[in-house]
């Protein structure tokens, strides 16, 4: 997923556009939107993009997470308080998903040895 792709989900989800008209995004939503995406990336504990067009190397968990919490900084910047609560319940339980590992524990203890 590309950053573009993470923010075309996002403008879509919230409301900003459709998809009919994806080649007329503006240069100022672009800006804002690849800071808006660094932001989230930043909290999700990935590495931010340079540019809209590089290349997301996430875990699908945290790319459905970035759209959501995206979607939720947009819908904040445009003052939508109902959109921008309903995003943010969405968003920390997609965040809290993406952020759990499950991990194994094993047995390091010595053995007893017959001295």
């Amino acid at each position: 997923m590309t950053g573009y792709e993470a923010l075309k989900k996002a403008m879509i989800l919230s409301g900003c556009f459709t998809e009919a008209y994806e080649d007329c995004i503006p240069a100022a939503v672009k800006i804002r939107g690849l800071e808006l995406l660094n932001q989230i990336l930043s909290d999700l504990k990935c590495e931010a993009a340079c540019a809209l067009s590089d290349e997301l190397a996430i875990s699908k968990p945290k790319a459905d997470a970035l759209c959501y919490g995206t979607a939720m900084l947009l819908t904040l910047t445009e003052g939508d308080g109902g959109r921008n609560m309903l995003f943010a319940d969405i968003y920390n339980s997609k965040r809290s998903a993406a952020l759990s590992e499950l991990g194994s524990i094993s047995d390091c203890l010595p053995g007893v040895t017959a001295g």
